[in-house]
């Protein structure tokens, strides 16, 4: 089933024509958000941007845009989950044409004035971007920032270009063993066009989310339980899906393939209902793998039920189409 999206309006701009039957440069509009996949061991997850950066793929002039007027853009990304979004770059004139881009943020020192996570546990502790180093060649204003490089190049057209940041940070908050603080894989986040995106949402029914504690304190003898939602890119059912295994892969010659996407299925206030949520998905055929145990699925490691951790439930095919929204409910199959 499927309903309206609302989406940022794709309204053409037209250049002008220049005298002596000459033209202006081709531009179009250039606006950039960050959103999420939200984590159950912190409070907060809060990065200060500070800085973008978009290379040309044509090899013309490097574009800058400081986010750091009046203070680094902070965004605590736990706020933005499912289809919101939280704008960085309202609207910024380029060329048209191929561009790279990297996003910077600020290292945390331990306070609330730079990246931080407010854990659980630990209470506030820095947080860092994994990566460091150039934009293709072009550096940034500080050594004292972490570098999201998304090496797919993308588009400019004339009119409105509105791109999303979406992070997972189920597949890439890492408490790494032995040193301060938390740090965020650069590739667990990726780069999303609105115009071709869509979005996949759903409620867990009371009957399904018994039934799978039930049935994994029977099998697993597990008695804490954490819902979430896997999406998979085409169609595919749990002899083939996959936990988050991080740079360990899976064994060699696994029929295993790695989740695109996590969402939470957490409880919903307003509709009393058990709901998901997965925004800035890009149009094709998915499916949904439905687990109680993913607080047993390590980020960096392969769990299987020996570890406590496998799928209840599949839902497939899962299609979604751009601009709407393409409603799967997490109900008992029979």
């Amino acid at each position: 089933m499927l309903k309206p999206l609302s989406i940022v309006s794709l309204a053409l701009l037209v250049a002008g024509c220049g005298g002596s039957g000459s033209s202006s440069p081709k531009t179009g509009q250039f606006a950039l958000a960050v959103s999420d996949a939200p984590v159950e061991q912190a409070d907060e997850v809060v990065l200060y941007f500070n800085e973008v950066i978009l290379v040309p793929e044509n090899g013309g002039d490097p574009v800058v845009i400081d986010l750091s007027e009046g203070g680094p853009d902070s965004v605590d990304l736990l706020q933005y989950t499912g289809s919101d979004s939280a704008t960085l770059v309202n609207s910024q004139t380029l060329a048209v044409g191929e561009y790279t881009m990297c996003l910077y943020a600020l290292d945390g020192d331990g306070t609330e004035q730079l990246s931080y996570v407010n854990t659980q546990d630990q209470g506030v502790v820095p947080l860092r971007v994994n990566s460091k180093g150039s934009c293709k060649g072009v550096k940034g204003n500080t050594d004292a920032a972490g570098r999201l490089f998304f090496n797919q190049p993308f588009t400019i057209n004339t009119g409105i270009n509105s791109y999303v940041a979406e992070f997972n940070l189920r597949q890439g908050l890492v408490d790494p063993q032995g040193q301060e603080g938390m740090f965020i894989k650069p590739t667990a986040v990726q780069l999303v066009n609105q115009a071709g995106a869509g979005n996949i949402a759903g409620a867990l029914s009371e009957v399904q989310k018994d039934a799978c504690e039930a049935d994994m304190t029977s099998l697993l003898e597990v008695s804490e339980f954490s819902h979430v939602a896997y999406l998979f890119a085409s169609e595919r059912d749990r002899t083939t899906m996959g936990d988050i295994v991080g740079d360990a892969g899976y064994p060699e010659g696994s029929p295993l393939v790695a989740p695109v996407a996590t969402a939470d299925i957490s409880l919903d206030e307003a509709s009393g209902e058990y709901r998901y949520e997965f925004g800035f998905i890009g149009e094709g055929i998915y499916s949904i793998g439905y687990t109680c145990v993913a607080n047993f699925d390590l980020p960096e490691s392969h769990e299987t039920e020996e570890q406590d951790f496998t799928f209840y439930q599949h839902y497939t095919p899962v299609q979604v189409q751009p601009g709407l929204t393409t409603v799967q409910d997490l109900d008992p199959i029979l």
